[in-house]
């Protein structure tokens, strides 16, 4: 064998046979190309059909959960400013019964005599002569100045809601003693009113003798005493409030008209 028989033929040199495809030679560089098309299509419609679908469900997961926590948040304010009414009502509740409790009630009123009697002894306290001691002369109830305020004269406010109970009210007794008095009936509990106040000085408590020189001189230590009237006011908070009263209904035709003839015999 000679070297001539390892001359290589030319055919070995030949560019390959490679398939065409609508005019495209389907060559390694042109298949890896297709190859890297297709696969951002496949992954194109794998992420169109699964992973989208999953993305727009989480999205309006996400409103949903940002509305409901906004409802939320709108439910707590509510309940929040219902709580807060419920106190105002409660304080307001507090504070109506803290008033009436100022007022007078019947239970109070049905004792107001025994009271004010109490008040007279205690200013008599340790006074032995009964021409010094305190006396309450009069307590009778004014029908006429008693019942519903309605004259505007604590306010028209509470105009047919306070109902007035007036007492007449005479008491003897030095001034010391009428000045104790009149104090402790400010301490009692219900709500009371002193109106028409009048004092008048009593001289006829002091004796008078004829000295041996035709002189009139008082006898002994002069006692002054004061006769003291007043209307004693007691305010009570009626039950039912009366609703005002509407105006007559009228017929102006019928107003207008003469009364008929009376039928002759």
């Amino acid at each position: 064998m000679t070297a001539g028989d390892y001359i290589p033929d030319g055919s070995y040199d030949a560019e390959p046979n490679y398939p065409t495809v609508f005019g495209l030679k389907l060559t390694p560089a042109t298949n890896g190309v297709l190859l890297a098309i297709f696969g951002l299509l496949a992954a194109g419609y794998v992420a169109y059909t699964f992973v989208k679908p999953v993305f727009d469900t989480s999205q309006q997961l996400s409103a949903d959960i940002a509305a409901k926590e906004q409802q939320l948040l709108a439910t707590e304010e509510t309940q929040q400013r219902i709580q807060e009414a419920r106190n105002q009502l409660q304080e307001a509740k507090q504070l109506q019964a803290d008033v009436l409790t100022l007022f007078a009630n019947q239970e109070s009123m049905d004792t107001l005599l025994l009271d004010l009697n109490e008040r007279v002894q205690s200013a008599n306290a340790g006074i032995g002569d009964p021409d010094r001691r305190a006396t309450l002369s009069r307590f009778a109830r004014n029908d006429t100045a008693s019942g519903v305020v309605s004259d505007g004269s604590f306010g028209a406010a509470v105009n047919g809601r306070l109902e007035r109970q007036v007492y007449d009210v005479q008491m003897q007794g030095s001034f010391a003693q009428t000045q104790s008095i009149i104090r402790s009936i400010e301490r009692l509990q219900p709500l009371l009113v002193v109106r028409n106040f009048k004092s008048e000085l009593d001289t006829s408590t002091q004796a008078i003798v004829l000295d041996n020189q035709g002189r009139l001189t008082p006898a002994g230590q002069p006692v002054t005493r004061i006769t003291t009237s007043y209307q004693l006011g007691a305010l009570l908070p009626v039950s039912t409030p009366a609703a005002p009263a509407a105006p007559a209904a009228t017929d102006p035709a019928a107003a207008g008209a003469a009364p008929a003839a009376s039928p002759a015999p």
